[in-house]
């Protein structure tokens, strides 16, 4: 059912919701046959469950398909030939592109169900005592600002919609509001989740205060806020609430990170919550896009629609264990794929988008290899939207950022430093993917490290896009690395011989994506211009 954005922000105010679990009737429309607020949260235990959606249906839309769309495919980590997508990897998305309104009705599905928390869990009985009311309000404060996180890198200005009572029957349209006043209210939301939620609850897939913080973190990293960032990125490394998966326990690996029977570790901070065998909309859908073949998923799927880049091939170094953990080259064998055939090698001939090289990340197998937790087009495997590994090297770039000095440009990239604390983070990272220690490290040094850290999790399209400095409309660096990136696909022969005909050079309109067209002709106004945000 297609919803625009006034019936999704307002849904929120007519209805309450009922979210021990994923609910296809909300995810869809305004359910009819839902309790009503003052009739269903009597308990704790309600008032605790009130937030479980928000970690999962509402983002199905993002999380399947434009989520690798945008970020690796712009990005030039990852090449598509399917007609769906290809448009993200030769900057030609048009409005009309499907997989656009996906983005903006599942990223503002989430904003309208966070708002049906903040706004209807006040009226709960006395009896729920207000700390577990404050931490359900705190959760869906974080959950919202991460919405609006996505929103605005993708989109720049857009609508804030705090109260869904302000656009219900309201004949005026919707208009945006700029960049800076977006980030302003991404703040105050997290700021709100970390006095409000409850500390040190990793493994719970909730988030915590220590959530907010991170998140914090990386938003005043964008904002080229650098001793905030590194205030916030090392609050949540010293608090020990979460640790580097593979260094907090001997005999883990990068690797391990990826596997379903270690959803929730310590170094998750948000992650989304899938069914395991919840099916279409329900479950983790990417696995189906990414795996090579169905020998693969044995459910039908695997349809191999989405490989590396030559580019991101060669960013690798050949002793970096993140490599063959991100992505799969010919020879390459994985035991716990077809666990019952004795495992996966990747054929010699794997090429499905012509670089023979395919995605491994979040490709976890068949139902067998994971004690039933997958289907069709569905796993049980979370989705990481934020990772410690990520604080540490916010702490890195921070301290880079605070001693090359402020520009409204941005960092250059050769800009250097040997600060033994941000050489120290930085070799954590390094360290543990089986990288050598350096005793120095530049921008441009530290970037590669996070591309090849997040990529496949949706990171590197928006580091690229903040590289030019903090709301800004002309990225030549940003341009100057994707021109040189090979995007193309090569021969079949041994070795491979590259064409060399992927090469694009993006202008800087392509650093925002359109409205998409549906919306604004529903409401015209969003092609206005950004009028300032009244915060309550």
């Amino acid at each position: 059912m297609k919803l625009y954005i006034k019936q999704i922000i307002t849904m929120a105010a007519l209805v309450g919701v009922t979210t021990s679990g994923c609910k296809k009737e909300f995810f869809n429309r305004p359910p009819e046959d839902q309790y009503t607020v003052g009739g269903y949260y009597t308990t704790a235990a309600q008032v605790q469950s009130s937030t479980n959606a928000l970690y999962a249906a509402p983002w199905f839309g993002w999380n399947t398909k434009v989520s690798w769309a945008i970020t690796e495919l712009a990005s030039g980590n990852g090449r598509s030939g399917s007609d769906d997508v290809k448009a993200f990897g030769n900057f030609s998305v048009s409005n009309g592109n499907f997989e656009l309104s996906a983005a903006w009705n599942s990223l503002f599905t989430v904003v309208a169900q966070s708002n049906a928390v903040i706004y209807n869990l006040p009226t709960v009985p006395a009896s729920v005592p207000v700390s577990v009311v404050n931490n359900a309000l705190g959760e869906a404060h974080v959950l919202r600002a991460l919405a609006y996180f996505h929103l605005v890198r993708i989109f720049g200005n857009v609508p804030i919609i705090e109260n869904p009572l302000d656009f219900v029957g309201s004949p005026s349209t919707i208009r945006t509001n700029p960049v800076t006043d977006v980030y302003k209210f991404i703040l105050n939301d997290l700021k709100f989740g970390e006095v409000n939620c409850t500390a040190n609850v990793a493994g719970t897939g909730h988030v915590s205060s220590g959530s907010a913080s991170a998140l914090m973190a990386k938003v005043y990293l964008y904002m080229q806020d650098y001793a905030n960032a590194k205030a916030q990125a090392e609050k949540v490394i010293n608090s020990h609430e979460f640790g580097l998966f593979g260094v907090d326990v001997a005999g883990r690996t990068y690797a391990d990170l990826f596997k379903i029977a270690n959803n929730n570790n310590k170094e998750s901070i948000i992650a989304l919550q899938w069914l395991s065998n919840g099916g279409y909309g329900f479950g983790n859908g990417v696995q189906a896009s990414l795996a090579y073949s169905s020998t693969i998923t044995q459910t039908g799927d695997g349809y191999g629609v989405l490989a590396p880049t030559f580019d991101l091939i060669d960013a690798y170094a050949s002793n970096d264990q993140r490599r063959k953990a991100t992505i799969m080259l010919p020879g390459d064998y994985y035991p716990e794929l077809n666990q019952a055939g004795g495992g996966f090698t990747v054929p010699a001939n794997a090429s499905s988008q012509g670089t023979h090289a395919q995605i491994k990340k979040y490709v976890v197998g068949s139902p067998a290899d994971n004690g039933g937790k997958s289907a069709f087009q569905s796993t049980g495997m979370n989705t990481y939207m934020l990772r410690l590994a990520d604080m540490y090297l916010i702490a890195a770039e921070a301290i880079l950022g605070a001693s090359a000095g402020n520009s409204s440009t941005g960092l250059a990239l050769s800009a250097t430093t040997s600060d033994a604390t941000a050489v120290k983070y930085l070799n954590t990272i390094r360290n543990r993917a089986g990288l050598g220690s350096v005793s120095s490290f530049t921008f441009q040094d530290l970037l590669k490290e996070r591309r090849l850290e997040f990529a496949i999790e949706g990171d590197y399209w928006f580091d690229l896009c903040r590289i030019d400095g903090f709301n800004v409309t002309a990225h030549p660096k940003a341009i100057a690395i994707i021109k040189a990136q090979d995007r193309g696909d090569s021969s079949n022969d041994t070795p491979p011989v590259r064409y060399g005909n992927g090469y694009y050079t993006p202008t800087n309109a392509n650093f925002l994506f359109p409205y998409p067209a549906t919306e604004v002709a529903n409401d015209p106004a969003l092609n206005q211009p950004p009028v300032p945000y009244v915060f309550k």
